[in-house]
């Protein structure tokens, strides 16, 4: 992975929270390593992205295109991948993925160093079957889908400033790159939406920098000065949390977070989470 998403993914202070935030705040974020700026997506876009992949399906089906499910039933039947085949490569793709999702949960150098080992050599005997796989399987309505998606996430995502009005390729560079070249800066757009989870977006909601700061608005549209249907993703989510912690802030039976849980921000996510469930069972008990 990119080092400047595996960097950002790990929110291990209240500075990079804060840095984050800007982020959140700017609807765009600057990979210094690349020297190209990532668009954040927007409320609309995602309904926007989901219509034109759902057109694209359709039209995809009246040219004839079969789903995977189906493409691997026929070759199945003709003994070109067989079912014991693709149990092979789901469970080695899953090891892969489950090797992946263990280690952006690491922190110290020398253990992601280990995990990357072990990662690019189950990834090498995975290469092999995937090849295998592709030149049985073929063009399929997913993967087709997948494709054309690709295409619209490099030209709406990636820019050359900030502002986002200068795309990272030209029509003629766009048209140049290869099916690789694509797919990796899919994967990569996939792998930055997790410098923004919902967990992280917590941590960065939760440190008192960012929170006073929310504190000062009266809504969302005060705060970032558009309308709910202009902001992004993350922008919504960011002023949710906001609103989360200042229910619970406010609760008469809150208490305040220890200092010490700072220097590690799951602590004070998971603090609040509990004191919420504290403040939700006494205000239901008084109900009965």
């Amino acid at each position: 992975m990119n080092e400047f998403i595996l960097d950002l993914q790990n929110i291990d202070s209240q500075d990079k929270a804060f840095l984050l935030f800007r982020h959140v705040i700017l609807g765009v974020s600057f990979d210094y390593q690349n020297n190209f700026y990532i668009k954040h997506n927007s409320l609309v876009e995602t309904t926007y992205i989901s219509e034109q992949t759902k057109i694209i399906e359709l039209e995809s089906k009246k040219k004839g295109l079969v789903s995977e499910k189906e493409k691997l039933n026929i070759l199945n039947k003709n003994g070109s991948w067989t079912t014991d085949q693709e149990e092979a490569y789901q469970e080695q793709l899953k090891k892969i993925k489950d090797l992946q999702i263990s280690k952006k949960k690491l922190i110290i150098p020398s253990q992601i160093k280990a995990a990357e080992k072990i990662l690019d050599e189950e990834a090498a005997l995975f290469s092999t079957l995937f090849l295998e796989r592709s030149d049985s399987v073929g063009l399929t309505l997913e993967n087709y889908t997948q494709e054309r998606t690709s295409e619209y996430f490099i030209k709406n995502f990636f820019f050359k400033d900030e502002g986002l009005t200068q795309s990272l390729f030209s029509e003629e560079e766009f048209e140049d790159l290869d099916h690789q070249t694509m797919q990796n800066f899919l994967n990569y757009y996939y792998d930055f939406q997790e410098i923004f989870s919902e967990r992280n977006l917590k941590k960065i909601c939760c440190a008192p920098a960012v929170l006073n700061i929310f504190f000062l608005s009266e809504s969302s549209s005060d705060f970032y000065g558009v309308p709910i249907c202009k902001l992004t993703m993350n922008q919504i989510t960011a002023y949710s949390n906001y609103i989360y912690y200042k229910n619970i802030n406010s609760a008469p039976d809150f208490k305040q977070v220890p200092t010490e849980y700072y220097k590690d921000l799951n602590k004070v996510v998971d603090y609040y989470d509990q004191q919420y469930s504290i403040i939700s069972s006494k205000n239901n008990s008084k109900k009965r």
